[in-house]
């Protein structure tokens, strides 16, 4: 196995990220979408555990971090612009010529899966989608994450703040950091609340996907993913993992190696067909 970093220029940001390289080439490759986080992909053992595991498994992995968090340049988008960074990382990833074309899986995690459902429209090169704890909409997700961390009157607050700070930055006022990043009130209802997960993949058609989620994850529960995966079409599975929060936490190896028999399974079927 080779690890090299590598930087992808994706419009005005330049995204970082490893590329891990197994013995024998050309392979398949796999790009990991990280969920949200000022870190990255850093933040979380797992995207590196899920990497390697591939990558000892045969194919060739690509990690980045979207634009604004961990080591890359930009500004964190809510969810637009990112849908961006999966297409540049994709065209690189395909680029190398250590990956077999036409024969690339995507995994993401929250709202890394998110972006993907929206990158991977018309994408004709992937053969797998992967979702980990990924809402079934934005709106209901935000509100539902709002309402638990403060209340029905924060729901209020944020609502009416949302309209103010069109015309005046409340961010100072009206303080909204969610997993290290400072979201202005404005821009979360303006584009990550459009996001609609159930629509996005109900346009995806012959794509595989594999929903994953945790029985005790409180940030994307069970009826979204079993809404996500009623919305998509075959082919489709959907795994929830016992005593598992929002990031799998304990659960580690069963969902690295959940997802990586998955992939296998895709590319096997694929290769026999």
């Amino acid at each position: 196995m080779k690890i090299e970093q590598v930087w992808v220029q994706c419009q005005s940001a330049q995204l970082y990220g490893e590329i891990l390289i197994p013995d024998s080439i050309p392979a398949s490759g796999l790009l990991i979408c990280h969920g949200m986080d000022v870190q990255g992909y850093h933040y979380l053992k797992i995207y590196g555990q899920l990497a390697k595991t591939a990558c000892r498994n045969g194919f060739v992995v690509l990690l980045f971090d979207f634009r604004g968090v961990g080591k890359s340049t930009g500004r964190f988008d809510y969810g637009f612009a990112e849908q961006q960074d999966v297409s540049c990382t994709l065209n690189y990833l395909a680029s190398r010529p250590e990956v077999l074309p036409n024969s690339i899986f995507v995994v993401g995690h929250s709202l890394g899966g998110a972006v993907s459902l929206y990158a991977l429209r018309n994408e004709t090169r992937v053969r797998g989608l992967a979702l980990w704890s990924t809402p079934k909409d934005h709106d209901y997700n935000v509100r539902k994450f709002i309402r638990r961390t403060r209340g029905r009157l924060g729901l209020c607050l944020f609502q009416m703040f949302s309209v103010i700070d069109k015309a005046v930055d409340v961010s100072r006022i009206f303080k909204l950091q969610v997993y290290g990043i400072n979201l202005r009130p404005r821009f979360v209802r303006e584009k990550l609340m459009k996001l609609n997960e159930v629509e996005a993949i109900s346009k995806l058609t012959s794509l595989p996907k594999l929903i994953i989620v945790g029985d005790r994850d409180r940030v994307v529960g069970t009826d979204e993913a079993q809404a996500v995966f009623s919305a998509a079409k075959e082919p489709k599975d959907i795994r929830i993992i016992g005593d598992a929060d929002h990031i799998y936490a304990g659960r580690e190896n069963e969902l690295v190696t959940l997802t990586v028999e998955w992939i296998r399974k895709q590319f096997q079927s694929g290769a026999n067909s």
